[in-house]
């Protein structure tokens, strides 16, 4: 690893536990407009003040949110894929929208790109990845591939859908094997719905493996169990999007979420956070 992709990794892992806590915010190319991210540098300064090691934002709503990570503890993690919609007829039809030379000079510490397996479209995204993570390295930037099962990709952007988990763990165990061999430094992936299966996940991934929580579930104890069973199993963290921005209470709800990752409480303990 490159002394610049090195120093980039230690400021998107926190230094004591060596997990990451990430908050997306990508969701406006894929998803139909949701009326919680109508004002972005709202939403970034409750994921700020709620203490999240990284922030991912497409190039477009970093350029408007930028001033709110300034002089903060929260790194740029920039999504550089992204062109197929929800509205479109193929969610895999995915091309990259920016460069990492350019990631870098918008100050990223990381980019993020997209990865599916098990569809026509897989040779052109296996392509993609695997040409961002030669230039990842060449200009030593950290790359994370996010990888979602087939099975539910057009579920997973649905406007309401509910949380599943896919229905095979060896896909998702393969999904995550993949993204390691393309050259990805972090992998970001489902859970499996169980701790012993998503510990075979863990155990075949040779890169950090962070968990999704998917479509909102409305309840954050449900979302906290998550958390907890997954560092529990040995997840390099977590990565939350739509459950923490349509909360109530954002900044509330990230620093439960550290709570877990970063000091290793119970959830009992972590909704306290929530009560007060």
């Amino acid at each position: 690893m490159s002394v610049g992709k090195e120093m980039r990794m230690s400021r998107l892992f926190n230094p004591k536990s060596k997990r990451m806590v990430l908050v997306t915010m990508d969701h406006g190319i894929c998803i139909n407009p949701m009326k919680e991210i109508n004002n972005p540098s709202k939403v970034v300064q409750k994921i700020v003040e709620g203490g999240a090691n990284a922030l991912l934002l497409t190039p477009g709503i970093a350029k408007c949110a930028y001033k709110n990570l300034l002089g903060s503890n929260t790194s740029l993690m920039m999504r550089i894929d992204g062109t197929a919609t929800s509205i479109g007829p193929d969610l895999t039809n995915d091309e990259l929208i920016y460069s990492v030379e350019g990631a870098l000079r918008m100050g990223a510490d990381a980019v993020a790109t997209f990865g599916v397996i098990g569809v026509p479209r897989e040779a052109q995204l296996s392509r993609k990845n695997g040409k961002v993570s030669e230039d990842c390295d060449m200009w030593g930037m950290p790359l994370m591939i996010e990888m979602i099962p087939e099975e539910i990709l057009r579920h997973q952007f649905a406007d309401k859908a509910e949380r599943r988990w896919p229905s095979d763990p060896e896909v998702v165990k393969h999904s995550a094997r993949v993204a390691a061999e393309l050259g990805a430094d972090i992998v970001k992936g489902y859970y499996t719905g169980d701790k012993d299966t998503f510990r075979e996940v863990i155990e075949y991934c040779p890169v950090p493996y962070v968990v999704l929580s998917g479509p909102v579930s409305n309840d954050p104890k449900l979302l906290l169990r998550l958390v907890r069973d997954a560092i529990d199993c040995g997840a390099a963290g977590v990565s939350m999007g739509r459950n923490v921005w349509t909360d109530k209470n954002p900044a509330s709800l990230v620093r439960a979420i550290c709570q877990i990752v970063h000091e290793n409480v119970s959830l009992e303990e972590a909704l306290k956070e929530l009560a007060n």
